[in-house]
């Protein structure tokens, strides 16, 4: 189960596609009845989470706090300022940036990750491509 919560706006009928997108991550991953949060934050709330505890005093597009609970994965902040300026830079559709955030979040929640070796970055965006393609999503600049 996907919890959004926006502390910086995004349209609402791009919020239902999300979810609806989020359900068909977690299904791919079979952990369906887990429940994960997305955090829609500005650039400043994500850069104070990354300093605070990360010690980069720098914004980033996405971080994930996974939590010790057997039904609760964690939260994922995802900065939607962050995210529109890549979309842009690589030229995708909004959605799909955010959606690649989401899943890249839940595959660090999962224990995936990309920062301990090339071969370990290499797995996990293997991964990333895999669940990318089995939920069909589209890397359309215009949706």
């Amino acid at each position: 189960m996907i919890s959004l919560i926006q502390q910086t706006k995004i349209e609402k009928k791009l919020l239902g596609r999300i979810r609806r997108y989020c359900s068909k991550v977690l299904q791919f991953l079979k952990i369906s009845d887990k429940k994960v949060t997305v955090i829609f934050v500005d650039k400043d709330y994500i850069t104070y989470l990354n300093s605070t505890y990360f010690s980069k005093d720098k914004p980033t597009n996405v971080i994930s706090f996974p939590f010790d609970e057997e039904q609760y994965l964690g939260e994922i902040y995802i900065s939607v300022e962050i995210a529109g300026k890549e979309a842009n830079e690589w030229e995708v559709s909004f959605f799909f940036e955010i959606m690649y955030l989401i899943i890249h979040g839940i595959l660090h929640l999962l224990g995936y990750d990309h920062t301990l070796s090339e071969e370990d970055e290499q797995i996990m965006t293997e991964k990333e491509i895999e669940i990318v393609e089995a939920i069909g999503l589209k890397k359309w600049k215009k949706l």
